[in-house]
């Protein structure tokens, strides 16, 4: 991660990118941000990648889903259920970020108390059966409450 930092530090005038490769640049440099724990900076730069266009509409459906990950983070959860609806909408480039978005969607949906949305949400994660250690354990936490919700 240093050697990558330290690349996207020695750009020094990304305004002469082309158009393409700068919305990439500023999503790696909000990746970096995302990681280190700066959301307000990660969210500066997602933006910054996002107005400009992505290459690749996948990549786009990622930014969305990072950009409501940045928000659920911040505790903004109407802005965080937004990206992440667009993300869904746009196409996620696979099945383990796909079960994330719904995951994000279902505790989304338990907190605003919408409980049949949120076991709805819940299926879907479940039923891409994502390998990820984190998905895996996130839909087994998820998995001993959802039984006793109403709905």
């Amino acid at each position: 991660m240093e050697g990558a930092e330290k690349i996207l530090g020695s750009i020094k005038y990304p305004n002469l990118l082309y158009k393409p490769i700068r919305s990439v640049f500023y999503t790696l440099k909000g990746n970096v941000a995302m990681m280190k724990q700066d959301f307000e900076g990660a969210e500066k730069n997602m933006k910054k990648g996002l107005d400009l266009g992505m290459p690749m509409k996948e990549a786009e459906g990622a930014s969305m889903l990072q950009m409501g990950m940045i928000f659920m983070q911040k505790n903004d959860l109407r802005q965080a259920e937004s990206y992440i609806r667009q993300a869904i909408r746009k196409g996620l480039p696979d099945k383990e970020n796909e079960s994330a978005a719904y995951l994000q969607m279902c505790s989304i949906m338990m907190n605003k108390r919408e409980f049949r949305a949120a076991k709805d949400f819940f299926r879907k994660a479940k039923a891409l059966r994502p390998t990820t250690p984190q998905i895996v354990d996130q839909i087994k936490q998820i998995e001993k409450y959802i039984s006793r919700m109403p709905g």
